[in-house]
């Protein structure tokens, strides 16, 4: 039979291995985590960097023939100052209607219904007619 002593040294033999692994994946994602903030900041100031010089080159010609002379698509330039948000403003984002549309979409639904039947019929009175029929 197996003493109280030799269980607690297998349940520490065990735990060792266990604290080592976790505090070996721990240190794995901190030193990765420093890494990848650091390569961010790195990355917002190459892009503030392009995005001068993207400006700056506006002077002297246009989006089109930079992306022929560099090789870098368009649309990748036009990019690069979108991600720096100096480019423009977010749009806002639209309020939804208990029914998951838009409200605007649910207000022009709603117009559009009414505008289709005739000038003397209610809508709604008309409606609940339809359901109860």
């Amino acid at each position: 039979m197996v003493t109280a002593d030799e269980i607690r040294a297998r349940v520490e033999a065990a735990d060792r291995a266990r604290i080592q692994a976790r505090a070996d994946a721990a240190a794995q994602i901190a030193a990765d985590g420093e890494r990848r903030t650091t390569v961010v900041a790195e990355l917002a100031e190459i892009d503030a960097s392009l995005t001068a010089r993207i400006d700056a080159a506006a002077a002297v010609m246009t989006l089109a023939e930079l992306a022929e002379f560099t090789g870098i698509a368009e649309t990748e330039l036009r990019a690069v100052g979108r991600r720096t948000g100096e480019s423009r403003p977010r749009r806002t984002t639209r309020g939804t209607s208990a029914r998951g549309k838009s409200t605007t979409r649910a207000a022009r639904s709603r117009r559009g219904a009414a505008a289709a039947l005739p000038a003397d019929t209610d809508p709604h009175t008309d409606a609940v007619a339809a359901e109860s029929a």
